[in-house]
């Protein structure tokens, strides 16, 4: 555990080179105060998000209620995913192993089929066994249900995070002594389907109709968006500077907008339920944005990806942290803060 070889070693330099957890212990009071009782656990995942949020430094993009959580936790800049692809990053995230020590190297639905091997005793499992109720909203991807079991899956509206977001009151407003975990993955800003104004998919073929970034599904058409005119967006070095690019780039900064929604309802029904408090939020994306030269491959934007973290005890709010990170890196700091050493 990383945790133990911290306390072994007692470097905080190469306790920084190997993962979040310490913002966990670094800016809390203390260690015995991080593990005194445990506490909640909020994990938020984004599906194909680069780092394009106000609290990175994006003057355009709409995202009110992350650059909040920023400026309530810390920022990091240099956080990385395993795999610039969804199941196989997904199965890292919750497992806390690469791909080639939990066996799923690619997707999990469709003809892929590839699946965690049966053995590997993931996030959700090793919560549960350490005292917490487990409950997932949203999109799932990895495999198998039973591999990567939660004691409650909730409602997951296809593009709807707002509505999704709210289907969650319930299961953290229930009267338990014990802890929860909410794993909450929206499938913005994902790319949607080449979909005209009249609701027709335009076939491949047809290459002058842009991706719509699910804005057009039934489930967007009943929130209130936040559109983009393509010439304000910032189209980045990786990508060339064409009205196509804007135009997708545009339909990208709307999905990420209608994203920050619903992440800014949960953290709203934290704080309507007295739990926010008490609850260790972490956002992050499986990957980078899913353009040519990012997702997919393994250039900076295909695995770089946004990562905030608000730790319940942290003294220090706010600011930017530039330590290396990777996903690795999540399910042990999370297992750390929940007091779960084995």
């Amino acid at each position: 555990m990383i945790l133990r070889n911290f306390m072994k070693h007692g470097n905080l330099q190469n306790l920084f080179a190997v993962g979040i957890v310490v913002i966990i212990f670094v800016l809390s009071p203390s260690l015995a105060s991080a593990q005194k009782s445990k506490r909640n656990i909020v994990l938020l995942v984004s599906d194909d998000h680069s780092p394009d949020l106000g609290a990175y430094g994006n003057s355009v993009i709409q995202t009110p209620n992350l650059d909040a959580l920023a400026t309530d936790g810390v920022t990091f800049t240099n956080a990385y995913a395993t795999t610039a692809s969804c199941s196989a990053s997904r199965s890292v995230i919750l497992s806390g192993l690469q791909n080639h020590r939990n066996g799923q190297y690619g997707h999990y639905h469709d003809f892929h089929r590839f699946l965690t091997w049966d053995h590997i005793k993931t996030l959700p499992v090793m919560l549960r066994e350490g005292g917490y109720r487990t409950a997932r909203a949203g999109k799932f991807h990895v495999g198998s249900e039973e591999t990567y079991s939660f004691d409650i899956i909730l409602p997951s509206p296809e593009r709807s995070s707002v509505i999704m977001a709210e289907g969650i009151s319930d299961f953290i407003n229930v009267k338990d002594e014990r802890p929860f975990f909410l794993y909450f993955a929206t499938n913005d800003p994902h790319r949607g389907a080449r979909r005209r104004e009249d609701g027709t998919i335009a076939g491949l073929d047809d290459v002058n109709t842009p991706d719509d970034f699910g804005n057009l599904s039934e489930g967007a058409r009943n929130l209130e968006n936040i559109s983009y005119n393509p010439a304000d967006v910032i189209v980045p070095d990786f990508l060339p500077d064409t009205p196509m690019t804007r135009i997708e780039l545009a339909a990208y900064y709307q999905a990420v907008s209608r994203m920050d929604k619903g992440f800014g309802k949960v953290i709203e029904l934290l704080k309507k339920a007295g739990k926010y408090d008490d609850t260790l939020i972490i956002y992050m994306s499986d990957h980078g944005i899913a353009f040519p030269g990012a997702k997919t491959t393994t250039y900076d934007a295909g695995l770089n990806a946004p990562l905030i973290v608000r730790h319940p005890d942290s003294v220090k709010r706010g600011g930017q942290n530039d330590a290396m990170i990777s996903w690795v890196d999540i399910t042990p700091t999370i297992l750390n803060f929940a007091g779960i050493t084995e």
